[in-house]
């Protein structure tokens, strides 16, 4: 698993709780490809932690294309997240009249809570909903405003979904139309709220999960006492693996080149690194044994750790994981496809080759399905 000293460096630069000095200042004493590094950064969002970091550690200027690339990044996305912040609370406020159980998820939590201001950014605001309460909550985004339909990035509107859109959504990802409002704020012109009713791909199978996961939440006091509704914190672990399994998991979102967001696994990292936050590990494996999720969270730590290495480090999560690790773990190398999950496909390149390779759907191979053996 050997990788390129730009491509240390991009790794480095992603770990805003714990930076290596040293490493990351003798990398930079290197003739780097700096394009190469800040592409990939800009694409997996982490130029701001990146800037973040470089200021952290007190690191000299060394270039200046790239240091107010990376500068300008961290302060769009700053006032993006105070943006996105009061729409969240004003959807919160709305949620919590209209008494649906749900809970927000990811970014719009993590933006204000486990990363420092400007490191973080979200597409959109994820929701936890049980698919029941699927009608009665689009009523209330539809009285905020929000349209169900797609963002014409040319005109800045948001069309309408059709019928037969809402209904492929549903039955083939495992998810409904994101709602949608164009806004003119700064950093941002539109709220998009994603919501999630599935735990994985498939519309139907994980209901019973979902509603063990709402029935758990609790609320968070953003800032001036908004309250938002969200998940505890073993429960909001479980469910960033889950959701990063999903699109590592399925070969929709590798010919999209989604699958490897560095993100998300820069998600899990900040969140076990966090000083505030005492995972009980104890409970995680109740919690995912439970929802029968042990595969999936696996999945998740076991990479997050591949790409983070310090993570090793942490005595209770190196057992917990070694705990959870199933029996036959090649699935870790597999994707599948989402429509019909006895279609496997292999990685050819370990996790580091191929997640700095764009085109990483070449180096898959599908195996003979049992049919043909």
């Amino acid at each position: 698993m050997t990788i390129t000293p730009e491509q240390q460096l991009v790794l480095e630069l992603a770990q805003y709780r714990t930076p290596n000095k040293e490493k990351i200042l003798e990398l930079l004493g290197q003739k780097l490809d700096l394009s190469e590094v800040l592409g990939h950064m800009t694409y997996n969002r982490t130029a701001g932690i990146a800037y973040h970091v470089l200021r952290k550690i007190s690191a000299p200027f060394f270039n200046r294309e790239f240091e107010m690339a990376l500068y300008l990044i961290h302060q769009i996305q700053a006032l993006r997240t105070n943006s996105h912040k009061h729409a969240v609370a004003r959807i919160a406020e709305a949620m919590n009249d209209s008494g649906i159980p749900h809970a927000f998820l990811k970014g719009s939590i993590l933006a204000n809570s486990t990363y420092p201001a400007g490191c973080r950014i979200s597409s959109d605001i994820d929701i936890l909903l049980n698919a029941g309460d699927l009608t009665a909550c689009g009523d209330v985004f539809r009285e905020l405003g929000f349209v169900q339909g797609f963002h014409d990035e040319n005109e800045n509107v948001v069309v309408p979904a059709t019928r037969r859109e809402l209904v492929n959504y549903r039955m083939n990802y495992g998810e409904v139309v994101p709602f949608r409002k164009v806004v003119d704020e700064p950093g941002i012109n539109l709220i998009e709220i994603d919501i999630n009713f599935s735990l994985d791909w498939m519309p139907h199978g994980t209901e019973q999960a979902v509603d063990n996961f709402i029935r758990e939440s609790e609320t968070y006091l953003f800032s001036e006492g908004q309250r938002v509704s969200s998940l505890p914190k073993e429960y909001f672990l479980a469910h960033l693996c889950v959701h990063l399994y999903k699109e590592a998991r399925v070969i929709t979102w590798v010919e999209w080149q989604r699958d490897l967001g560095l993100y998300k696994f820069v998600d899990i990292y900040g969140f076990l690194t966090d000083p505030q936050l005492e995972i009980d590990w104890v409970r995680f494996e109740e919690i995912i044994r439970a929802n029968n999720i042990v595969e999936e969270c696996y999945y998740a730590l076991e990479y997050a750790r591949t790409f983070f290495p310090v993570l090793g480090d942490i005595e209770a999560f190196a057992s917990a994981l070694e705990r959870i690790r199933p029996a036959n773990t090649d699935y870790l190398e597999q994707v599948i496809d989402g429509a019909d999950s006895s279609i496997v496909y292999t990685w050819k390149e370990d996790l580091l080759t191929r997640f700095f390779d764009l085109k990483r759907y070449r180096s898959l191979e599908r195996l003979p399905s049992l049919e043909t053996i």
